[in-house]
């Protein structure tokens, strides 16, 4: 297996190239991430010189906003549609969903090829040194017309198409590869963390504040080189699309960020509040698939809309809406302290806890968080080496170097997939770089 020793010199002529491509959950912002290896076999080193972000044109995720919604309102309906076709709902000038998609996949494959020449610029590393272009995106998912058959993914960048736009070898489909082996999909990042955070003489927890709260338990490498087979995660609750679509409605759609936590503080922590939804998540069962919130296949459970959509249509209870957003900070912090507590017979003490996701920027959660926590203190990715913004394009990268090693990134135990196999899908680019592909494989 690889290992991340970023500090430890090592010339340019002796690495293998990757670059991560990694598009956020709302297609907000593009993080880009160069890696580069010593070579394909175990113990390879791992360098990082430069990772970057950018925020994606209001065109990109307004077009994503719309498909994704054209899709609900299509996989809402008694018959799933067939692909392609414009939702009863829409208005009848609007583009079909493939459409859509076509125009977001030609929009990224331009800003895509932008970001990796500004990341090469910053480096001493030519696109033709390049092994391979590692992206992964947030895609859609369409409800299959037969009931039994599993949602199809479709993915927001097209592989295939920026391969011949530029001549690189691109390896995506990451998610979708898990899911057609009956896996969830999620943690497709799991064995790149261990990567690249597993090489301490402590084991680490990663709680990630991002859309949902979730957590990642990463062993360390140092004391067993397996320590992979032990990797723990778990995804307890939303977490920023609850707390944005709490603070939308609070500003009466003026705003969907609450910065810094300064309206989640104006509020109260409403106990009743707080086991409606205890209850709520209880009675839906965490992992029970969603009858209708398509647009991805997480539980009903991990969907902001299942929470105030339960709350709406309680008629007996309505709260102030500042107190609404600050017990769902409370909800949050709780959750995850609990089900990180309910594991606990799973970890190996020591073990460092390192805080990421824009949500910890909230500052009412960061202290709940902190004070559930005591008296562990939080560690932040810079500490390791990795910027906060980019260290999922780090990851992305790190998959595409073990597809093309021939490294199973799938983890059965966490994914639910059947086998273990390679996470990815990979397009060709021109002779001479897939030449270099398959020399990786032999260094």
């Amino acid at each position: 297996m690889f290992f991340f020793k970023n500090k430890t010199p090592i010339s340019s002529p002796s690495l293998h190239w990757f670059v991560g491509v990694h598009i956020s959950s709302k297609a907000r912002k593009l993080e880009t991430a160069l890696v580069g290896l010593e070579g394909s076999r175990p113990g390879a080193g791992v360098v990082l010189p430069k990772s970057m972000s950018f925020d994606l044109p209001e065109e990109i995720f307004t077009a994503f906003d719309e498909l994704r919604a054209q899709l609900d309102a299509e996989n809402d309906a008694p018959t799933a549609g067939s692909s392609g076709r414009v939702s009863e709902s829409a208005p009848a000038d609007a583009p079909s969903d493939l459409t859509q998609l076509f125009q977001i996949r030609v929009m990224l494959a331009t800003l895509q090829t932008e970001a990796i020449e500004a990341l090469l610029a910053e480096t001493d590393v030519r696109q033709d040194e390049l092994v391979a272009v590692a992206i992964n995106d947030p895609g859609v998912w369409t409800r299959a017309a037969d009931w039994d058959a599993p949602p199809t993914r479709y993915g927001l960048a097209d592989g295939a198409l920026f391969a011949e736009k530029t001549g690189l070898n691109v390896v995506d489909a990451f998610v979708g590869k898990d899911w057609s082996t009956e896996g969830r999909g999620v943690p497709a990042f799991a064995l790149p963390y261990w990567t690249l955070l597993g090489g301490s003489e402590r084991d680490r927890l990663l709680i990630d504040l991002g859309e949902t709260a979730r957590w990642t338990y990463i062993p360390s490498a140092t004391t067993d080189k397996k320590s992979w087979s032990r990797v723990a995660f778990q995804e307890v609750v939303p977490c920023g699309s609850l707390l944005n679509a709490l603070t939308e409605a609070t500003t009466k759609g003026r705003s969907q960020l609450d910065v810094g936590g300064r309206l989640s503080v104006q509020g109260s922590r409403n106990a009743e509040l707080l086991d409606f939804w205890r209850e709520a998540r209880r009675a839906r069962g965490k992992d029970a698939l969603p009858p209708r919130y398509f647009s991805s296949p997480l539980s009903s459970t991990l969907d902001a809309p299942f929470y105030l959509e339960a709350l709406q249509k309680d008629e007996s209870r309505r709260f102030n809406a500042l107190d609404a957003l600050c017990t769902a900070v409370h909800f949050i912090a709780e959750s995850v302290a609990e089900s990180v507590e309910a594991n606990a017979a799973r970890f190996n003490e020591p073990f460092d806890v390192v805080l990421t996701g824009a949500a910890k920027q909230n500052g009412l959660l960061f202290n709940r968080l902190s004070a559930l926590f005591t008296p562990r203190q939080f560690h932040s990715l810079d500490e390791y080496g990795f910027l906060e913004d980019s260290f999922d394009a780090v990851a992305v990268a790190m998959l595409g170097a073990l597809f093309a090693a021939g490294v199973p990134a799938s983890l059965p135990q966490l994914t639910g997939a059947a086998r273990e196999s390679l996470l990815g899908r990979v397009s060709p680019g021109t002779p001479e770089n897939w030449k270099r592909f398959w020399q990786f494989r032999l260094v």
